[in-house]
Parts: C-alpha cells; sequence; structure tokens
C-alpha cells in the first residue's frame, strides 16, 4: 500500500459467520473507494475430517493421483456457500473471487498472502463452530505477528465508513507507517482523526517516583518533551494539520489506547505491530493484542516496512490461486 493508493488487493477470511459477513461489507467499502480486488477465503482447518468425507475416488486420487478430483470435490461446498454470498452482495461492480484454503487458518492465511501478495487481510471478531476462538484468540495474536500483510480485524457494530480514528505513535519509522494508515482511512471516511502519544509509567524508575519533588520536576520536563516532539511529528506528516487532533497520555499503552477510542467514541484504532527497539509499550505486539481483546471497536494493525514473516511461505499449495471471478 501506499498511501496516496490505498489498499489495491484484499483478502477477506470467512467461516460464513455474521463476524466475517460484516469483514467482507468493510472490504467493500474500500474496494469502492480505490477499486480494489477482493479475495473471499474459507479455511478448512481440519485436514482428517475432509479426508474422512471424501469419496473413494477422491481419497485414491489425493495417494496415488495428482491431487485433482481430491482438491476440485473437498472445495465444491466452500466454494458454493462463497459464490452465494458474492451474489447477494450485489457488487457486480466489484471484482470479487473466492477461494478455498485447507489447513490451519493463520498459517494458511499468512501462505496465502505470501503467494498473491495481497496488502490487506480482513477478518471478523468472532466466529462460528471451530473459528470460535479464531480472531479473539491465538490465531489473531499470530495474525497480528506473522501475517505479512496489514490485519484489520472488524467488529460488527463499526462496519463501514469510520466516523472516528485514532492511531498511536512511539515516534518511530514504524509507528510512522500505521499513522499513514490511518491518516489513509480518515480520508477517505472524511472521519475525525487523532493521534496519540503514551509514555509508559513503567518505564520511569521506582526511585524517581518514590520522591515525589523529583517525580514532578521529571514529569514536566518529559511533558515539555513529549509535546514538542508530537507536533513535530505532526508536522511531518504530508496532511492538513488541523484535522490531526493530538494528545499526550501516562500510564499503561494499552489501557490509555482503550480509554482514549471510548472517550473519543472510536470506530477505528491503527497501530503498528513493532515499536523503537528497547522501549516498552505502544506499538509492540503485545500492546495490540490487549487492545483487540478488550476494546469494543474495529482494530487495524500495519506492518514495517520490511517485515519478513517466520512463517516460511509454502512449497505446494492445495488451491493455486483465487477462482470464480464474480
Amino acid at each position: 500500500m501506499t498511501t496516496e493508493q490505498g489498499y489495491k488487493s484484499i483478502l477477506v477470511a470467512t467461516d460464513f459467520s455474521p463476524s466475517s459477513d460484516a469483514a467482507l461489507q468493510q472490504a467493500v467499502w474500500l474496494a469502492r473507494k480505490v477499486g480494489a480486488k477482493i479475495t473471499l477465503a474459507h479455511t478448512l482447518p481440519d485436514l482428517r475430517r475432509v479426508v474422512h468425507s471424501a469419496s473413494y475416488q477422491a481419497k485414491l486420487d489425493l495417494l496415488s493421483g495428482e491431487g485433482s478430483v481430491f482438491e476440485r470435490e473437498v472445495r465444491q461446498e466452500s466454494d458454493t456457500r462463497m459464490r452465494k454470498i458474492v451474489v447477494d452482495l450485489n457488487a457486480a461492480d466489484l471484482d470479487v473471487t473466492v477461494e478455498t484454503l485447507l489447513g490451519a487458518p493463520y498459517t494458511e492465511i499468512t501462505h496465502s498472502v505470501q503467494q498473491e501478495g495481497y496488502d490487506l487481510v480482513l477478518a471478523g471478531s468472532r466466529g462460528l463452530g471451530a473459528w470460535e476462538r479464531f480472531f479473539v484468540g491465538s490465531t489473531a495474536r499470530r495474525l497480528i505477528r506473522n501475517c505479512p500483510a496489514s490485519v484489520w480485524i472488524v467488529k460488527t457494530e463499526h462496519v463501514g465508513a469510520p466516523k472516528v480514528v485514532l492511531a498511536s505513535t512511539d515516534f518511530s519509522e514504524a509507528s510512522r507507517k500505521a499513522v499513514l494508515h490511518g491518516l489513509w482511512v480518515a480520508r477517505q471516511a472524511n472521519a475525525d482523526f487523532h493521534l496519540l502519544h503514551v509514555f509508559d509509567s513503567m518505564d520511569i524508575p521506582e526511585d524517581v517516583i518514590a520522591k515525589e519533588s523529583r517525580y514532578a520536576s521529571l514529569r514536566r520536563e518529559i511533558n515539555e518533551d513529549g509535546t514538542q516532539r508530537l507536533e513535530a511529528f505532526v508536522q511531518s506528516l504530508d496532511t492538513d494539520h488541523s484535522r490531526v487532533h493530538s494528545h499526550l497520555s501516562w500510564g499503561t499503552p494499552w489501557k490509555e489506547i482503550c480509554q482514549a477510542a471510548q472517550r473519543l467514541s472510536v470506530d477505528l484504532i491503527v497501530l503498528g505491530t513493532v515499536g523503537r527497539s528497547g522501549i516498552k509499550g505502544v506499538l509492540l505486539g503485545n500492546t495490540a493484542e490487549q487492545v483487540l481483546g478488550t476494546c469494543d471497536c474495529s482494530i487495524l494493525t500495519v506492518k514495517p516496512d520490511g517485515f519478513v514473516s517466520p512463517i516460511e511461505a509454502a512449497s505446494w499449495s492445495l488451491h493455486p490461486g483465487p477462482s470464480d471471478k464474480h
């Protein structure tokens, strides 16, 4: 993604739940803004169940043939359901394809991003059946940490054009990229944009806090320095500076972010997943994960430039790419 062009290739993960339907609706809004392509993907996570329910011919083909018969059979029901969803969208103006994946959801989504070059993954915050913990548990955290693309977790009550966007910064280049993504979304939606910097109270030595006069003096100095740095950061952004509402806060970063989001009635929080080296706080993965599990609004997490996923690209694929353009 460039901040001028926006997202061009979007992967939407679905388990056919209302939450994943909301993610698809969010993708449609984005795609109509910039003409992005959408791929709707469903993952079949239980290989044993899939093989067990396959026909004898499909099992034989998987073991001794090219696998095309098995692939076609296991994809049929999933693809048919997704095609119906696409038809029901009434989105003939958009380029929408469907893809069925097979394996652990976060791994297969990451592999799909690596193979197809998607620059954004959208998913719902709650799922059905085997996916109940998908986007509020370990898979969401793993996507935030490992997926090369930006990841937007959509809450059903915040679908469509956000009215208020909140981004957080620690003044690193990684956080700058996240802020630029947030600004881009805010411009598309004509939304209010808020920028937050949190001073992590855990970074101040306990002996300083114990000496009240010294602590008060240090806090004033940090506030003054932070105000100047935040103003300089805003001035360095290629945007209408008058539209950026800046905030400074003290405390535990994820708690301060969530409190600010509640106070400002935020629809979308934008966070980087890697912060300034050696600094606890705002943009580290654990903060994004805490925000995801605590805040009621949607979350957009952004990877830094040069990010390489620790998940190795797949050497083979059950399904080589999206199919069935609508």
